[in-house]
């Protein structure tokens, strides 16, 4: 769980799960330890498994695009859309990874979002 402020986003992020199959999704909210992603489409997310991702910041940002390894720690599922969330394990780029946090801190845009539930996929809300 992660008992710190997030920092909320409109990045693009694409995760590539073990069928090799990438999939775009939302970066709903990132913080030093994790990130939680959305998307309208399905992504096959293991529990307590290993990710790699690519996070597209925002244009106005004029970052470069970076990769973060993460591990998964909860899947919530309901009719229309998919939530993810990840321990950050490794960015590839500690720099890029740490100035895109320091340009959402700088924007405003921090919440603190209540612990997510421990269940691993909520199948019963399809």
């Amino acid at each position: 769980m992660r008992n710190e402020l997030r920092f909320l986003s409109d990045a693009l992020v694409y995760v590539v799960d073990d069928s090799k199959k990438e999939t775009e999704a939302s970066l709903r909210d990132v913080s030093l330890n994790g990130i939680s992603i959305k998307t309208d489409g399905f992504i096959d997310i293991e529990p307590n498994s290993s990710y790699v991702i690519a996070v597209v910041p925002e244009k106005e940002t004029k970052l470069k695009e970076f990769k973060l390894e993460i591990e998964s720690r909860w899947v919530k599922i309901n009719k229309s859309q998919m939530e993810s969330g990840f321990s950050v394990i490794v960015p590839f780029n500690k720099e890029e990874f740490e100035d895109y946090l320091e340009y959402l801190a700088m924007r405003g845009k921090v919440e603190s979002f209540p612990d997510e539930p421990d269940e691993k996929k909520d199948a019963s809300e399809e």
